[in-house]
């Protein structure tokens, strides 16, 4: 059993590759043995971009633009080009031709992604854990998983000899995303994991943050609101896991408490190519030679 367990932790990244690539290069620098990715990995924003067939040019809003531009500032941004000819136009008012087009896109995108991880795990001994968020489309778990990613939704994954217990799924918000529940089905997917486990060697790797803390204020036409789970909080009251890993709220970047349990969201700038992390870092100890107990020596948030 180690003595300590080195983590990095980010969130929201939200199909910026460079902030994907800058995530692997982190956990180099800092050593970490695992690498989690806490949700929404995938792009949410999508420029439609014409292509008329007798000139081979591109356009955007009714400007011409330069595809390798539009492309490079794309793997930065996260707003992913789908590229239209004049004739098939008139297919966009149709929702489930532009749900495909998106679709198809984003496994282009996962793709790209998996070769990239491929290359940054070669000779090396990182571990690396995948959870989806609620703007990843649900069509994309089976396609993961069919390609080696064995995705944390739902489960409890030892890591070393600590728990992990996951999930994407968020309280509702006002844009109907695809990984929304209500609060009690958020409760009870999560009582039944956490039963399952020592809560003091569990970290609590929950997309939504839990409601009334640092890490969950959104802004809103009203000013910044308090918009996390009132289930996620209930339960971190109940179970008193060791931590909680959070995102989803990119504004509300920052470090809480909640009982004896430590909370971070570290926040998401990834549509300007900047990487927001969590290092953290876990010491066991034995007690009395026998009795493994473990505590957080490093919580902190980086950036780059």
């Amino acid at each position: 059993m180690p003595h300590e367990i080195k983590i990095l932790f980010t969130s929201d990244i939200h199909g910026s590759e460079r902030v994907f690539k800058k995530a692997f290069n982190a956990a180099k620098m800092f050593n970490v043995d695992h690498l989690i990715f806490g949700g929404d990995m995938f792009s949410k924003d999508f420029l439609i971009i014409f292509r008329r067939n007798e000139t081979g040019k591109y356009f955007l809003e009714n400007k011409e633009v330069n595809w390798k531009t539009i492309e490079e500032e794309s793997l930065i941004s996260g707003k992913l080009p789908i590229v239209v000819e004049q004739r098939e136009a008139e297919e966009l008012g149709n929702r489930e031709v532009m749900k495909k087009i998106i679709l198809e896109r984003i496994e282009w995108q996962a793709e790209r992604w998996l070769k990239i991880q491929e290359e940054k795990l070669r000779d090396a001994q990182l571990k690396v854990h995948w959870n989806l968020g609620n703007d990843d489309p649900l069509e994309i778990d089976p396609w993961l998983r069919e390609r080696g990613i064995d995705l944390t939704e739902g489960k409890v994954v030892e890591i070393d000899d600590i728990n992990l217990v996951s999930t994407g799924y968020v309280n509702p918000t006002p844009f109907n995303t695809y990984r929304e529940s209500p609060e009690s089905t958020i409760y009870m997917r999560l009582e039944g994991l956490l039963e399952k486990v020592n809560p003091r060697e569990t970290i609590l790797n929950v997309h939504a943050p839990p409601i009334n803390t640092k890490l969950d204020m959104a802004k809103t036409k009203r000013g910044r609101e308090h918009v996390g789970s009132a289930s996620v909080r209930e339960l971190i009251e109940k179970f008193s896991p060791l931590v909680g890993l959070h995102g989803h709220v990119h504004e509300s970047w920052g470090i809480d408490k909640i009982g004896d349990t430590k909370l971070i969201n570290p926040g998401s700038q990834y549509y300007e190519g900047v990487f927001r992390g969590a290092l953290l870092v876990l010491e066991r100890q034995l007690e009395k030679g026998l009795i493994k107990t473990y505590k957080v020596r490093t919580l902190d948030l980086i950036t780059g």
